[in-house]
């Protein structure tokens, strides 16, 4: 049976020109505060930071003013807003100029008489996953002063992705949308889990529902380990090295963090699965991420600093003495990390290393608000083995919202 239009419209939202308005004014507001004429966008990057004004992933540069509408600088025409498919979509920005990108942004900045203004610019650095040192190349940036000498330029990145951090109604809606995916998906990787099967298709299975969907993903895809023994944490080698899948045996466990995207909404789980019976290390270490997660529910109220909902969830990792890899709790998005990889000489299992893994401190801080988004991921390691749960909690009037269930325990399948 065919859904009706209504029923397409709750399965697949989309955002609306009040959105778009809600987000231009949120901009413009910055600019005033900043005292800043306007500000250029470059949208390079796994997170495409043009999205918030364009509300597609162009990659591109965007020149935003104080007044009157954005200009999108693209390199070629943009033929996607012109065929059939394209033509559903409603667009944002309409004024666009394609070609020689700088050349283009040099000609449209001295035409609005802002060649001797300050202008704010967003990619110098940046807060998004892997792109901490920024997304314009040196030579793009080189040749940006060269052809506006006399602008002041003013990095704003971190202050222009901490608008995207304050999740409005309708943005709420596209997240618990993308957590819905992020549980699919966390479903479909359980459902593959059995002895005999390999990491790849039950990493395939969790694909198929995001993107099935109507999901996506973005960089890296997928952070995924199996074994009976396994303390690292990364993308799995198969990913870039090829090779032969892991092939479960009772006993296993397999774990993932899963990045379900929907509209460009991040959202994040952790699943981990066990096939048979865990042994009492496991069961011992998921009490662990268990009480980190509560406790981090239990805390999170408007008020509350980054960092303090951070060492709340990390106390049962010190009282335990056990040690993390990735961080308890993290932003989406974009990111803020609490710390990674406390105290891993805790762990004998360890002892062989010939040094202990280094980690990085709290990454940023700021006071929490309603409408802030957070990945709750805790987890706990000793005795080379490892458990990580967790999903996307969003915090709203009514005080948290969990927006997944399937990863929040270790997951046993017989």
């Amino acid at each position: 049976m065919t859904d009706t239009l209504e029923e397409m419209t709750v399965k697949y939202p989309t955002l609306s020109l009040r959105e778009r308005d809600r987000r231009w004014d949120s901009i413009r507001a910055l600019l005033e505060r900043s005292g800043l004429d306007g500000v250029v966008v470059f949208g390079y990057g796994r997170d495409s930071a043009d999205s918030y004004i364009t509300n597609e992933v162009t990659h591109s540069v965007v020149l935003f003013t104080r007044t009157g509408d954005p200009l999108l600088l693209v390199g070629d025409v943009p033929l996607g807003r012109f065929d059939e498919p394209g033509a559903r979509w409603q667009r944002w920005v309409d004024d666009w100029v394609h070609g020689d990108r700088l050349a283009n942004l040099a000609g449209a900045v001295r035409e609005r008489g802002l060649d001797r203004t300050a202008l704010g610019v967003v990619g110098l650095t940046s807060r998004f996953v892997g792109d901490w040192a920024g997304v314009i190349p040196f030579g793009e940036w080189t040749r940006v002063l060269s052809l506006l000498p006399d602008v002041t330029w003013v990095d704003i990145s971190g202050e222009y992705e901490s608008l995207a951090l304050v999740k409005s109604p309708e943005e709420q809606v596209l997240l618990r949308r993308a957590a819905e995916l992020g549980e699919a998906a966390c479903a479909a990787f359980v459902g593959k889990v059995r002895e005999g099967a390999n990491e790849h298709e039950i990493v395939a299975a969790s694909f198929q529902a995001i993107i099935a969907g109507g999901g996506w993903v973005r960089w890296p895809f997928m952070l995924e380990r199996a074994g009976r023994s396994r303390f690292a944490w990364n993308i799995p080698e198969w990913f870039g090295m090829g090779g032969a899948p892991h092939v479960l045996r009772r006993g296993d466990t397999i774990a993932a963090e899963i990045f379900a995207f929907y509209a460009g909404m991040e959202s994040q789980q952790q699943i981990d699965v066990s096939l048979g019976e865990p042994c009492a290390v496991l069961r011992e270490l998921e009490e662990v991420c268990r009480e980190s997660y509560e406790a981090g529910l239990a805390a999170l109220r408007p008020g509350l600093r980054f960092s303090e909902l951070a060492a709340v969830m990390e106390e049962p990792l010190h009282r335990s003495r056990t040690w993390n890899t990735g961080p308890m709790v993290q932003t989406v998005s974009p990111l803020y990390n609490s710390a990674t990889r406390l105290h891993p000489e805790v762990d004998p299992a360890l002892s062989h290393l010939e040094k202990l893994p280094s980690g990085m401190g709290l990454d940023g801080d700021f006071e929490i608000t309603e409408g802030h988004a957070f990945a709750f991921e805790p987890n706990a390691l000793r005795d080379g083995k490892r458990v990580c749960i967790g999903g996307t909690v969003l915090l709203t009037a009514d005080g948290p919202e969990e927006l997944n269930t399937i990863p929040n325990r270790l997951n046993v399948v017989d």
